[in-house]
């Protein structure tokens, strides 16, 4: 097993490690049942903090309505800024699931703002919501595949309206999940909810700008998160700043 820390301030008023007790949380290999110390389900675990407590990803991602409210209201253009606004919100939390459902609804909005075609944000935001929260936190870890890119192919799907038996839109969200893969990869881990997204935002941005031939703003402001990160990449963190 491996200990790593997970910043999430909960319902026991813990900003860093675990949301009950903030001792750090302990990864496994294997997935087993755990009661949720919130909403006392058992569900699949795969990670615990060092005294046992166990809250579940539904629990963790409690922040869903504040978030959307901010977005729908938000006249931000870019990308990068909209979503460290997002993540400054109470119930995001340093790293955790929520930020599978930011990373979409945050390029839903911003490219909306910059002339994109959303119809109705409000129903766009919440399909995106509900679908982030289908991926499980430590999906870079466990499945392969970081949840910040998976979240960036959930706005791609919604907006090119795919299903799994679309034809000649199946492949375009897959590709641009494929992009914000390598980008990420390419930066290497351990894992940073807040580097992840903003690499797949980047990434995103670029991809629609080719796609609808819009231009999405994608400013690089250095990172404010790395105090708080355990697990800070530091100068290998194209985000980084030793003097910020």
């Amino acid at each position: 097993m491996e200990n790593q820390s997970c910043c999430c301030g909960g319902p026991g008023g813990k900003e860093q490690n675990c949301m009950i007790c903030g001792r750090p949380l302990v990864y496994s290999t294997e997935t087993v049942l755990r009661e949720c110390c919130i909403c006392h389900r058992l569900k699949p675990s795969d990670a615990a903090c060092e005294a046992g407590h166990f809250v579940c990803d539904d629990c963790h991602a409690g922040g869903g309505a504040a978030v959307l409210a901010f977005l729908q209201d938000s006249d931000e253009r870019d990308a990068v800024r909209l979503y460290l606004e997002a993540c400054r919100l109470p119930g995001v939390h340093m790293h955790g699931p929520e930020h599978h459902s930011i990373v979409p609804c945050v390029l839903l909005t911003a490219f909306r703002n910059c002339g994109g075609p959303v119809e109705d944000l409000a129903a766009c935001l919440g399909e995106a919501w509900k679908r982030g929260r289908k991926v499980p936190g430590g999906a870079c870890g466990f499945l392969g595949a970081c949840g910040a890119a998976i979240g960036a192919g959930i706005c791609a799907s919604i907006l090119c309206e795919s299903t799994p038996l679309a034809g000649e839109v199946w492949a375009r969200p897959q590709s641009l999940t494929a992009e914000c893969l390598a980008a990420i990869s390419a930066v290497g881990g351990p894992r940073c909810c807040k580097r992840t997204g903003r690499l797949a935002i980047e990434t995103a941005a670029g991809w629609l700008g080719r796609e609808y031939g819009i231009s999405m703003p994608a400013s690089r402001p250095e990172c404010g998160y790395k105090a708080k990160n355990r697990e800070c990449l530091r100068g290998r963190c194209p985000f980084y700043s030793p003097e910020g």
